[in-house]
């Protein structure tokens, strides 16, 4: 026989909202960290349970009703433990889900439940009758200690995911609002729960409290958006680390963010979450800038305590899993503070306008060597030839050779000065060309060269021939008119030695420096434009003795043997 109650009702109306909610979490459901398992395993449970028991309500025989009971045992289980499973998987409790821990942790609950299911030995109804309450047969049964035992263990596992929601509130409050609504959906089946255990009242409203607490899981659905605004693993190094950071979803949705992007936006956290991309790149250019991976500016600027800080906007894709196959599943977007870089970067614009200026002002004063002190130089060679036509003297000799020495001076100081560029035109060039050359523009007298090499390698031409015809004239005045020049290679550069006296060792530190000469005729510049050529290809340059006895200089690439030097020159230019 069956009756009929406004109690069936709400018993009802899961159905209700039970299949739109599934609807709405298959379509909604974006990220696969989240299991949608759980949670819709919940909801059919909830759904069946609340039918069971609107089964076992409508029916007036006891028999009808007693058999109905298992319906109420097994789907309450199922709905305590999916609860639980849901609630690890939302707060990242990953350990949970491995099986020993599982199994260990659900096999008391299943045991209890099987009893319960066959009511052994009476251990859960002990007796039954019908009773009629406000017009309504209801069951009137007097529980053994297993159903109370199994209630306990149900409570311990509803417990548990409530510590476990409450506990990851703590450590991520941009989702108490999500958070919070479940905690209290958990309440409502737990207070009427206590509430038939203590005879407050006559029928188990229990899945009528869990019926009700679906409507606020809709809502979470709607308004919260829980299954695509998830928490993304992080720990309280990201959440207080100076960078800012977004987490944006599949479908360009903020899920996630931490206090210091928050900051720099200006924006609440709590705002933030579930802001759409668009309203972010509207608000802040940088940010599409950025995501369009543009090379152009996506620096976010700030002032903070009266100075202005810069922050670079960077995008970045969650990968896809390891196949490779599946789509990406979000983004990230990083808000990183580049200030100090960027203040490098105006120091070294900095040095390289001053250093262009220096250059000019070298310019100006090549200039004047070449051609305001070299005209009237020029001019006196000029009278000094008519006035030895006119008349000659010893004095006229000397006044000869105190020109020739002013244009070595001349010739030496000018090349001084342009070496104070940078290597601009750096090509591959041939030792043997350049040696030849360079033997030939200087007055070698009876001496004698020797190639050794058919190495290339990478140097400015004319820069190069400078040094090699510095090296021979020097070979040259302090080994005599007939020494033996050899220029070779070894693993590391090449070398120019010669036969000659050579240099003292304690002599060797000393020889670049300008204005230090041995000789009488000597400018005390030669060496030191040699130098100041080797440190502008990156050179190292090292003078040892050579196998005959005379002078060794050797050159050796700095770049093959030390790899973090870097170009100053290249340095200004790349920023």
């Amino acid at each position: 026989m069956l009756q009929f109650s406004w109690l069936l009702l709400p018993l009802v109306f899961p159905l209700l909202v039970a299949v739109p909610t599934i609807l709405v979490i298959v379509r909604n459901f974006e990220n696969p960290r989240l299991s949608p398992i759980p949670p819709l395993v919940l909801i059919v449970a909830v759904s069946l349970w609340c039918l069971s028991d609107a089964a076992r309500l409508a029916v007036t025989d006891i028999d009808a009703k007693l058999a109905l009971y298992p319906g109420y045992y097994l789907m309450g289980t199922v709905v305590v433990v999916s609860l639980f499973v849901f609630a690890a998987d939302y707060t990242e409790r990953s350990a949970w889900f491995r099986p020993s821990r599982l199994g260990l942790v659900t096999a008391p609950l299943l045991v209890s439940t099987g009893l319960e299911v066959t009511n052994f030995r009476s251990w859960t109804i002990q007796s039954a009758t019908t009773v009629t309450r406000n017009g309504t047969v209801v069951a009137d049964v007097t529980w053994g200690p297993m159903f109370y035992l199994h209630h306990g263990l149900a409570y311990c596992f509803v417990a548990g995911a409530a510590f476990m929601f409450l506990t990851y509130e703590t450590t991520n409050r941009h989702y108490r609002g999500q958070v919070w609504s479940i905690v209290g959906a958990l309440t409502i089946p737990w207070f009427l729960n206590v509430a038939y255990l203590t005879d407050l009242t006559a029928f188990n409203y229990t899945s009528i409290g869990f019926a009700a607490a679906l409507p606020i899981g809709v809502l979470m659905v709607f308004r919260y958006r829980i299954l695509r605004l998830i928490p993304v693993a992080r720990s309280s190094v990201v959440e207080e680390m100076d960078t800012g950071y977004l987490v944006l979803d599949r479908g360009d949705v903020v899920v996630d963010v931490n206090d210091r992007a928050a900051e720099l936006l200006g924006i609440d956290p709590e705002r933030l979450l579930g802001c759409d991309r668009g309203v972010l790149e509207s608000t802040f250019p940088q940010i599409e800038t950025a995501f369009e991976g543009d090379d152009g500016f996506n620096t976010l600027t700030r002032v903070e305590d009266g100075e202005e800080r810069y922050y670079n906007v960077e995008t970045s894709a969650l990968g896809p899993g390891d196949d490779g196959t599946a789509p990406d599943t979000g983004s990230v977007v990083l808000f990183q503070d580049v200030t100090a870089q960027i203040e490098a970067r105006r120091q070294l614009r900095d040095q390289k306008e001053r250093l262009e200026e220096q250059n000019e002002r070298l310019e100006e004063f090549a200039s004047i060597l070449s051609h305001d002190l070299r005209n009237p130089l020029s001019v006196a060679d000029g009278r000094l030839e008519l006035a030895r036509d006119e008349y000659d003297s010893v004095h006229m000799a000397k006044i000869a050779e105190a020109h020739e020495r002013m244009d070595e001076l001349i010739s030496d100081a000018l090349a001084l000065a342009r070496q104070g560029q940078a290597v601009l035109n750096r090509e591959p060039v041939s030792l043997e060309r350049v040696c030849r050359s360079a033997w030939e523009n200087v007055d070698t007298r009876s001496a004698t060269v020797e190639i050794t090499t058919a190495r290339t390698v990478s140097a400015d031409d004319s820069q190069l021939t400078q040094l090699f015809e510095n090296l021979f004239r020097n070979a040259v005045e302090h080994g005599g008119p007939d020494v033996t020049v050899t220029v070779g290679d070894f693993e590391d550069g090449f070398f120019v030695a010669d036969d000659g006296p050579g240099i003292p060792a304690d002599q060797r530190d000393d020889i670049f420096e300008k204005g230090f000469t041995t000789s009488e005729s000597g400018t005390g510049f030669g060496l030191s434009i040699v130098q100041s050529i080797a440190e502008a290809h990156d050179w190292e340059i090292t003078v040892t003795e050579a196998e005959t006895g005379g002078a060794c200089f050797e050159f050796a690439d700095r770049s093959d043997t030390d790899d973090a030097s870097v170009d100053v020159e290249s340095v200004a230019n790349a920023t």
